[in-house]
């Protein structure tokens, strides 16, 4: 081998990875804009100050909501625990009572064994949930507010805390049931609050409804919905006016409030909700997610129904959900905040518009967020014709070199960043697995309380997985591969790509543009590459960085492995467009590389 003091210093070539500290430089405006990205993503994800309890009067407050909270949530009230339930359902409707109006509540027997569906369900239940439910009611509290029109808009949550099950047993049918030490504190007293807050806000201002709201309080949505069932079965008619249901829930205590799921079709109204709320938090990803998991809320009631929804729930600190945490001690009012400043500006918006908005659309929306208050959104159409240009640009770009391309090498790049990424997933995985069999953290599958190695785990695999991946792409790039990389990234990207337009068409957004940014930088002649490189960077990690937070908080108890996999993801693409602008001349080999160096530095 030779080394550089056999080599003749008028004869040697300098390598690309040996640039002047000038052209170093070259890689501080992209690196600036990934920073930038890293604050844009937090300006979304972190909530508002709460206001305080003397803000103006037509003003959320979630030091008033707390309040709230405070009362329904001071002791657990599942349906299993008949005497503090009904002592939490009389709270509620004191409260609709003090603000001046006058709740109904329908009560209804939790199952109607003259019902067919009903009976299913009921039968469905393991034996020792069934025992207790037969006999109890649902009692759902629910106030009018009319208006001049009998266009309605509903908010919903439900009053009842979780019950706790041992699912120690391997027979679902050996489980135990107890009322639960849950006190409901988030889920859902942060959607009751919010509403009853919203509520005395908009009295505040003293003007007369121009459109119609209806309030609806669930019961035992906890144990299969069966207050919403029930009022689509008893009620039905109750509801032909109302055209568009927002329903608050909450799958942990802190972070924003995510609008996570949508009814089909959603360009119209997506337009009013991102057209009414100064801070959204949300992207397409969630409800085209969220649509084939097989969790479930009031909604899951509804939507089949083809009602129009909205469905917001915070997601950060999951640990608490259905746990003793879930209490007021453990409440964010910044994540109460930004429930209340959605929720009040929607409902402003349509209590007040004597026209009110027209949901009505042909087609969904991509949207995603760019900056606080700022998300950008698109028609469907306009996201599949991007998506199907991405990847069939990303394919002729890679045939076009396709003579110039070392083949071999391109494969081996795809099958290295494949292998890298899937075992650090597995084994963020297999640790998850291990801590719950060692005592250490939940159970993985069926994880209530807190999880002290959860964000550990999924850092270490992340990181593991992202310094392979960036070891390999920089050995890959100084040894004259950079071309063979950018292949092997493109088409990886693009059967992504094609995939989720397939599959998840409103996830499509985060691969096709990534596809994108990393196809113009490869595009560019090698002089402007590090020019090309900023908006490039600031693309892939602005679009990456939400979703990464939103896969955490939401999967991270249950699947380690697919936020990890998820997060080492962009390390790839972002590592090559770096490199574009602190290596112009494409990662190609000094002509004195001997083929022993390259082998080596390919291994």
């Amino acid at each position: 081998m030779s080394t550089a003091a056999e080599t003749p210093p008028s004869s040697r070539t300098e390598a690309p990875g040996r640039k002047s500290g000038f052209a170093r430089l070259a890689w501080l405006p992209a690196l600036v804009a990934v920073v930038l990205a890293l604050i844009a993503a937090a300006s979304v994800l972190l909530p508002p100050a709460p206001a305080p309890a003397d803000a103006p009067v037509t003003e959320f407050s979630a030091e008033r909501a707390k309040t709230v909270i405070d009362t329904l949530a001071d002791e657990p009230h599942s349906v299993l625990d008949r005497e503090a339930h009904d002592r939490a359902r009389d709270d509620v409707v004191a409260m609709f009572t003090d603000l001046g109006y006058e709740p109904q509540v329908h009560t209804h027997p939790m199952y109607n064994m003259d019902d067919p569906v009903s009976r299913k369900e009921f039968e469905a239940k393991p034996p020792e949930l069934r025992e207790p439910l037969k006999d109890l009611q649902s009692e759902s509290v629910v106030v009018e507010v009319p208006g001049k029109s009998e266009r309605t808009m509903a908010l919903m949550a439900h009053y009842d805390s979780a019950f706790s099950v041992d699912t120690s047993a391997k027979n679902p049918d050996d489980w135990t049931f107890t009322p639960g030490e849950s006190h409901g504190a988030a889920d859902d007293g942060y959607g009751v609050a919010t509403i009853i807050e919203t509520l005395r806000a908009l009295k505040a201002e003293g003007r007369q409804p121009e459109n119609s709201l209806r309030i609806v309080i669930t019961d035992a949505e906890e144990v299969g919905l069966i207050g919403a069932y029930n009022e689509l079965a008893y009620h039905r008619a109750e509801y032909d006016d109302v055209e568009l249901i927002l329903n608050l829930e909450a799958r942990g205590m802190s972070g924003p409030a995510l609008m996570f799921e949508t009814s089909s079709k959603n360009a119209s109204l997506m337009n009013f909700f991102l057209g009414n709320t100064a801070r959204p938090a949300t992207t397409s990803l969630a409800p085209a997610v969220y649509q084939k998991m097989p969790n479930g809320t009031d909604m899951s009631v509804f939507l089949p129904e083809g009602f129009t929804v909205l469905n917001i729930a915070a997601i950060g600190e999951g640990d608490h959900y259905h746990y003793r945490t879930d209490a007021p001690d453990y409440v964010s009012l910044p994540t109460v905040q930004h429930y209340g400043d959605q929720v009040l500006e929607l409902t402003r918006a349509w209590v007040f518009d004597p026209g009110g908005p027209d949901l009505k659309a042909d087609a969904d929306a991509h949207f995603f967020p760019l900056w606080r208050g700022l998300t950008v959104r698109y028609p469907q159409a306009v996201g599949l014709a991007l998506g199907a240009a991405a990847v069939i640009a990303a394919l002729v770009a890679v045939g076009l070199r396709a003579r110039t391309l070392r083949w071999k090498q391109v494969l081996g790049t795809v099958w290295g960043l494949t292998w890298r990424t899937v075992m650090a997933a597995a084994l963020a995985w297999g640790a998850q697995l291990a801590a719950a069999a060692l005592g250490w953290a939940p159970p993985a599958l069926y994880p209530i309380g807190p999880n002290p190695l959860r964000s550990w785990i999924f850092a270490a695999g992340m990181l593991l997985g992202a310094g392979l991946v960036l070891r390999m792409l920089i050995k890959r790039w100084r040894a004259g591969s950079g071309p063979e990389a950018m292949a092997a990234v493109l088409l990886l990207l693009a059967l992504a790509s094609a995939a989720l337009l397939v599959v998840f068409p409103g996830a499509s957004y985060v691969m096709v543009l990534t596809t994108l940014a990393l196809m113009a930088v490869w595009l560019t002649p090698a002089r402007g590459r590090a020019w090309t490189a900023v908006p490039a960077a600031f693309l892939i990690v602005v679009v990456f960085a939400p979703v990464l937070w939103f896969m955490h908080e939401a999967l991270s108890l249950t699947a380690m492995w697919a936020t990890v996999f998820m997060a080492i993801t962009p390390v790839a693409p972002l590592t090559l467009v770096l490199m574009s602008a602190g290596w112009p001349q494409d990662g190609q080999a000094p002509r004195t590389t001997s083929p022993a160096s390259a082998a080596k530095a390919l291994a």
